[in-house]
């Protein structure tokens, strides 16, 4: 038995197809397209390490299973595609500047009263908490647990110390690493007398 011919019809829809697709890539605006959609994985890899800092294996399995989520994948996908192209554009086309987002510096000296208060609150005070709680989590902690007077003295202890501390001996500690040696005697007793509940 012979073949029979294709049907017209589906020859008809596959002409219609190639010749779409023809004209996209023979134009500007085709081009484009086509352009971003084969860029838009590595931009949406490039976009989600940059905010989160994730590798590029884990960004890569991570945009690639986001993409799967029905409509709000999709939008996420092109949203990061976006963002992925800016933040490339932005680095001057050097994509590992693009990906890894550069940590910025400040001086103590620089900060205004307020950024320096806050600083206070936000960063020294619980660093010290935590180095207070570590390190009587060592002597007075007991199955892994901190007995509840030493927490809330750690805690006393830092905020205490946070506002007993000047611009000064802040400065001192970013330039060599420690407090000037007279805070102690300068803060010490205030400080315990403050908490000694």
């Amino acid at each position: 038995m012979a073949p029979q011919p294709a049907p017209r019809k589906r020859r008809g829809i596959v002409e219609t197809f190639l010749g779409v697709i023809t004209g996209l890539l023979s134009s500007t605006f085709g081009l484009t397209i086509s352009a971003f959609a084969l860029l838009s994985l590595p931009l949406n890899v490039i976009a989600v390490m940059h905010i989160f800092g994730w590798s590029w294996f884990g960004a890569l399995v991570g945009v690639i299973l986001f993409s799967c989520v029905p409509f709000v994948g999709q939008l996420g996908f092109l949203i990061l595609a976006v963002m992925g192209a800016y933040y490339v554009w932005d680095a001057n086309f050097d994509w590992q500047k693009a990906a890894y987002s550069l940590t910025k510096t400040f001086d103590i000296s620089t900060l205004s009263e307020a950024e320096l208060e806050r600083f206070k609150t936000e960063v020294v005070r619980p660093g010290f908490e935590k180095a207070c709680k570590a390190e009587a989590l060592k002597t007075a902690g007991f199955d892994g647990k901190l007995p509840a007077r030493a927490a809330s003295q750690c805690e006393c202890l830092a905020t205490n110390f946070a506002a007993k501390l000047t611009r000064a001996d802040m400065i001192a500690f970013e330039k060599a690493g420690q407090y000037p040696d007279d805070l102690q005697q300068r803060v010490g007793s205030e400080i315990r007398r403050a908490c000694q509940n």
